[in-house]
């Protein structure tokens, strides 16, 4: 006999299939997704806007930024002008005073050994040397900052800086000189007077100009064979008790009568020349110190103008970088908002 299993049911079926729609309800789905689409660029748009309206007050910060960095720059570089200026009048009188104190004392250099060898520099040379360098100089930091170079600009600070140090050098040795090391390199031959014409000339010269008698004192002219070609004088001293005649040449005498002369130079002329060499290096020491404190500020100014520059440049750089950037993503949402557009359309159209 056979057994029957119950029968189990069947489960009905939860979901349904989708009746046909009929044509208005289809342009009614369609206009509701065209709705929803155009909300969706709209959004895009007031985005876009939004943004905009952000970077509006950055860029406005930006903009006084730079406008108040180009003001500090222009007024540093206002300062480094003067500054370079006054450097090039500073220069251009110092070249003119070392060759008018060369032309008028460089016979003196004969007398100094180290000159004769090359080897000795005189105050006006250092002078005549250090005016033209600055001159030189000068034009880096006019030109830089008018060019707005940074190059030129440190350049211009760095040779001021090595100037700075040479002149810092020449015055401390000029407020340090010991007279009587130099006085070891002072050479007057005196005794080559009678002998060489050149020499004659040039101590004769030496002696009128510093009011001086003699390499240590009038004492050198003792026995010595003077001739008809020298200018000589007759001139009574009392040495050690004993009443003296000497003959000197007359460039020894202050002043004169037809051959006797009634007062005469005691200085002996190695000290007038030392002394004129201490006078010299003092005056430029003093000089220099002024100048050099000029030349500091120049230094100070022109790293400043330099820095302004980079800053400036570098704003400038970066103010292009996020204006292309805003170009950028302003074109961008412009592209994506027709795009939309474009399917809008493209969907009304393939409904209808």
């Amino acid at each position: 006999m056979a057994t029957e299993f119950p029968r189990t049911k069947e489960p009905i079926p939860t979901t349904r299939t989708p009746l046909p729609l009929s044509c208005r309800e289809r342009k009614l789905v369609s206009s509701v997704k065209g709705i929803g689409q155009r909300s969706s660029v709209l959004s895009s748009g007031n985005s876009a806007r939004k943004m905009a309206a952000v970077t509006a007050p950055n860029a406005q910060k930006m903009h006084f930024t730079k406008t108040e960095g180009e003001y500090n720059m222009k007024s540093i570089r206002f300062l480094l002008l003067m500054i370079t200026t006054m450097f090039i009048i500073i220069s251009g009188l110092m070249v003119v005073m070392g060759i008018s104190v060369y032309s008028h004392y460089h016979s003196f250099s004969f007398f100094y050994e180290s000159a004769k060898t090359g080897r000795f520099l005189t105050p006006s040379v250092l002078c005549i040397f250090l005016g033209l360098a600055m001159f030189i100089v000068s034009f880096f930091g006019f030109f830089g900052s008018l060019k707005q170079s940074t190059c030129m600009v440190n350049l211009y600070a760095f040779v001021l800086a090595l100037i700075l140090l040479i002149k810092l050098t020449i015055v401390i040795l000029a407020f340090t000189m010991d007279t009587n090391l130099i006085m070891k390199y002072v050479d007057i031959p005196v005794w080559d007077y009678v002998n060489d014409p050149e020499i004659s000339d040039e101590i004769d010269s030496l002696q009128t100009s510093l009011g001086c008698c003699g390499s240590n004192s009038y004492m050198d002219y003792v026995g010595m064979e003077f001739t008809e070609k020298h200018s000589t004088v007759v001139v009574s001293k009392e040495v050690d008790g004993d009443l003296v005649t000497l003959v000197i040449p007359s460039s020894c005498c202050v002043s004169n009568g037809d051959a006797f002369c009634t007062r005469m130079y005691s200085t002996s002329c190695k000290t007038a020349l030392v002394n004129l060499l201490a006078q010299n290096a003092i005056v430029i020491g003093v000089l220099g110190v002024s100048v050099m404190f000029i030349q500091l500020l120049g230094i100070v100014f022109a790293l400043l103008l330099a820095r302004c520059i980079r800053k400036m440049k570098s704003e400038r750089a970066l103010m292009a970088w996020k204006i292309r950037e805003q170009m950028i993503m302003a074109r961008a949402a412009e592209e994506s908002a027709k795009d939309n557009t474009l399917n809008i359309g493209h969907n009304e159209i393939s409904v209808a």
